[in-house]
């Protein structure tokens, strides 16, 4: 492995502070919504990510369940961590947002041949109106107890999209409740691992590559390997320093921000 910071969280107590927005997103996971679905089985993805967002979100709630709460995940994409917070958390309402149909169209196949109640909705989260159209679709005027952001945020191509992300979800989430995110990684980790243009982990079949020198807000290229490294799918993220996902946070009104360390669980030997 090569980083601990591969995974942050952000938690705050009146709000806890992907996937992804805007057009060019949606064109992406159209191209590759079967191949991104197939690298759930991806090592990363099962041994260090899932037992991470656990522990994110259960370890910061009293009860260490989500049983009585709302909950809203942006950047959705095909509903893996909906079903996971219903089913598993036993959250008592989880909706789903994505900007992706074709990562919804999967969600929803889910949803009818295994129903959970999830209800899912298609939304820019870059729209100047994506909080009304979120409550007008659900039908929920009031905001939410938790919401989620898995690998949102690197999907933030500037400073500006990185601050209205973050207002977004500020706005979602009541006074009390909590925000939770995962970042792919912060640039504080390509300065740290003082590599030249690759970091990879190939016991966890992930690789981060790029052009130039590193900077906060950089875009590199995420590549994630099935099991066996039987399937791969690409795509861009955009890297910030942690202080820079910081000071958006600040800036959309969360007032405790902390991030915990990654959490490992089971055997991530290669296959």
């Amino acid at each position: 492995m090569t980083s601990n910071d591969n995974v942050g969280q952000n938690t705050n107590d009146a709000a806890v502070g992907g996937s992804g927005s805007g057009p060019k997103t949606a064109r992406l996971y159209a191209d590759i919504a079967i191949d991104y679905n197939a690298a759930k089985t991806n090592p990363f993805k099962r041994y260090v990510e899932e037992p991470t967002f656990a522990s994110a979100i259960l370890n910061t709630s009293p009860s260490r369940s989500l049983s009585g709460q709302h909950v809203l995940d942006l950047g959705c994409g095909a509903g893996h961590y909906c079903r996971i917070m219903k089913e598993e958390m036993c959250a008592s309402i989880v909706q789903g947002v994505d900007v992706s149909d074709d990562m919804l169209a999967e969600a929803r196949r889910r949803e009818a041949r295994s129903p959970l109640g999830i209800q899912y909705t298609c939304q820019d989260l870059l729209d100047p109106s994506a909080d009304a159209n979120i409550r007008t679709a659900f039908g929920t005027p009031t905001q939410v107890d938790l919401v989620t952001a898995e690998y949102l945020l690197p999907y933030a191509a500037n400073a500006d999209e990185l601050n209205w992300l973050c207002a977004n979800a500020a706005s979602l989430v009541k006074p009390g409740g909590r925000f939770v995110s995962i970042v792919s990684m912060c640039t504080d980790s390509i300065v740290s691992a003082s590599r030249d243009g690759l970091l990879e982990c190939e016991e966890l079949g992930w690789a981060a590559t790029w052009d130039g020198e590193h900077h906060d807000g950089m875009c590199v290229e995420m590549t994630l390997f099935g099991e066996a490294r039987s399937t791969r799918v690409s795509f861009p993220n955009y890297l910030w320093t942690r202080e820079t996902i910081e000071g958006a946070l600040k800036t959309a009104g969360f007032t405790e921000i902390g991030w915990i360390p990654i959490v490992a669980g089971g055997d991530v030997s290669p296959a």
